[in-house]
């Protein structure tokens, strides 16, 4: 399988800049109608319902990058590893390093799944206290 390594740095690049620009849209226009989304607090759900949340729940969002990598196995994989400064509420702004590691499309043109990687531990309670708050 050939990789087209601008087209994945491209996608990526969109990605990021759709969630920092808060551009719910934009950034499902990266991903296919059924796209999914894992993350370490919120499990596995649809990308759309994964996404509307991050961004009804959080602001300030910058995403540092630091690196896109790609993937060489069977299926096209890409990842970036991020710097992903948030606030959650009305909680500090916090940045956790995350990777989010995508499946793409056999053209390599849109994103059909994403699983993101990050330690919970430091920023558990803001989304509790989030939680707690729309009980």
């Amino acid at each position: 399988m050939s990789l087209d390594r601008k087209k994945i740095q491209d996608l990526c690049r969109s990605y990021l800049a759709a969630m920092e620009h808060s551009d719910l849209e934009a950034l499902l226009e990266n991903f296919t109608d059924d796209a999914t989304a894992t993350s370490p607090i919120s499990g596995k759900q649809s990308a759309r319902e994964f996404y509307s949340y991050v961004m009804r729940v959080t602001s300030g969002r910058s995403m540092a990058l630091r690196t896109i990598f790609i993937g060489t196995g069977e299926r096209p994989r890409a990842a970036v590893q991020i710097a992903y400064t948030r606030r959650v509420g009305t909680s500090e702004a916090a940045t956790i390093e995350a990777v989010d590691v995508f499946d793409l499309t056999e053209d390599c043109s849109k994103i059909e799944s994403v699983t993101i990687i990050y330690d919970t531990a430091p920023v558990r309670s803001d989304f509790d206290s989030q939680e707690t708050r729309h009980s």
